[in-house]
């Protein structure tokens, strides 16, 4: 199930021209939902999800600036209603959002830009290369 949610989530899938990109690698701990997260309008580009232990790179970020929200936890769970597809962990969910901004350039840029997300769980505590901090599930599907 590893990659690009589908729009049925909800979410309008934007890309850019050039080949901006995250690598995110999930270590142990758990599974993950990411949300990329447009920092002018507070628009979410691209909603990912990533199983433990793998690693996935998401293409074409458009030029600008990011932020992220991540769940994290076990055994995902879909609902579909009225057309649209509702998904969330049921065991050791646990949320947060970064602190750090990704800049992915200025609108006509030339230089290409990436980003590597080193995600890992050891005994409960996230251990990430990037700062962080806790929201609440509400937060989370905003």
């Amino acid at each position: 199930m590893d990659g690009e949610l589908p729009s049925s989530y909800g979410v309008k899938p934007k890309y850019g021209l050039q080949d901006n990109y995250f690598d995110i690698n999930m270590g142990e701990g758990c599974d993950i939902a990411v949300k990329i997260i447009d920092l002018s309008n507070d628009r979410c580009i691209r909603y990912i999800f990533v199983s433990e232990n793998s690693s996935i790179t998401i293409n074409q970020i458009p030029q600008g600036q990011y932020y992220l929200k991540i769940a994290y936890g076990y055994d995902w769970m879909e609902k579909y209603e009225d057309g649209m597809t509702h998904g969330k962990f049921t065991r050791n969910c646990y949320y947060e959002k970064s602190v750090d901004v990704f800049d992915f350039g200025k609108k006509n840029s030339q230089h290409t830009i990436n980003y590597i997300l080193n995600i890992n769980i050891q005994n409960g505590i996230v251990n990430n290369n990037f700062n962080t901090i806790k929201i609440d599930e509400t937060e989370f599907f905003k």
